[in-house]
């Protein structure tokens, strides 16, 4: 049985240098909403209230799910979902509460949180089940809101050294945890898994059944290349379609066939795929949207799938 796949604009990503001003991004969703191409956007919360409520508006209007992340606010305050120390993980949790609280205000549909980093072999095991632990916690909180939640698995030993990496062991760990919160699900992203070395067709096949969200990203995997590693680099773009990386539009197109092959996860309510591009100060951040939107579909029209609309 086949599922439906939706197209996503990543704006949080897209436009970072915006991510304290909400005006502006309010602005960008505004716009991307009148494109009427995207079904999905992917957004950061919203402190002020009249702000929210003018989110929630706009996706109510526009026929738009949404997700947010709260990597960006736990990086500004070195904060982690497995920290050790008692006392601090509690306040990650504290803060991760109010962030989820701000995303339900906003109408959002999904709740994204990040691993924390890999604390070395010698606590690998205590710091497994203290982010199980975490994770279940916000995991439940999020299902009293109406939301689900979700992680992505970074990599663990090659350039973002997250505890959450290689998928073989995540499915591993995932599987009860899903069966006992089934409102947490896979963030599962092409640039990490070409870096984890297992093969990214291998992985979203041993993901397929906790994967809610795909995001298309490319990445440099020579190790001696200047510009190694997971740094969300733009994506290829016509007339060539090539780039140093490895994100071709037939890898593109191959993901979008397999993960529509897959039977829909139980209380998703849009699979969404989207191409994950970093904006820096100083870029062109509509550029970011075009080529990431001109690259989406072109992975698509060769995929095959019809884009759900």
């Amino acid at each position: 049985m086949s599922q439906k796949l939706y197209p996503s604009a990543h704006i949080l990503e897209m436009f970072m240098p915006y991510l304290h001003d909400e005006k502006r991004l309010i602005e960008v969703l505004r716009k991307i909403a009148e494109m009427d191409f995207y079904r999905n956007v992917e957004l950061p919360t919203f402190p002020t209230k009249e702000h929210r409520d003018t989110v929630r508006r706009i996706l109510r209007d526009n026929d738009l799910t949404a997700v947010t992340y709260a990597a960006p606010y736990l990086n500004e305050r070195g904060m982690s979902l497995c920290d050790l120390n008692d006392r601090r993980r509690a306040e990650t949790i504290c803060f991760l509460k109010t962030q989820a609280d701000l995303a339900a205000e906003c109408g959002y549909m999904t709740f994204g949180v990040p691993s924390g980093p890999y604390p070395g072999d010698e606590f690998h095991n205590e710091a497994m089940a203290v982010q199980a632990d975490t994770l279940a916690r916000i995991a439940d909180y999020t299902a009293l809101l109406g939301m689900n939640c979700s992680i992505e698995p970074l990599d663990r030993y090659v350039h973002k050294k997250a505890l959450i990496g290689p998928m073989d062991e995540v499915v591993w760990w995932f599987k009860p945890l899903h069966k006992a919160h089934p409102n947490l699900f896979l963030h599962w992203d092409s640039s990490h898994e070409q870096l984890s070395g297992l093969g990214i067709f291998n992985t979203l096949d041993m993901a397929a059944p906790y994967i809610s969200q795909i995001h298309l990203c490319d990445c440099i995997d020579d190790p001696a290349h200047p510009c190694f590693g997971d740094l969300h680099m733009d994506p290829a773009e016509a007339p060539d379609w090539k780039t140093e990386g490895f994100l071709t539009p037939e890898i593109g197109a191959e993901i979008i066939r397999r993960a529509a092959s897959f039977d829909k996860p139980e209380g998703v309510r849009r699979f969404w795929v989207s191409v994950e591009v970093l904006g820096h100060k100083g870029d062109n951040l509509w550029h970011k949207e075009r080529i990431a939107r001109e690259f989406l579909m072109r992975c698509w029209e060769e995929s095959g799938v019809e884009m759900s609309r």
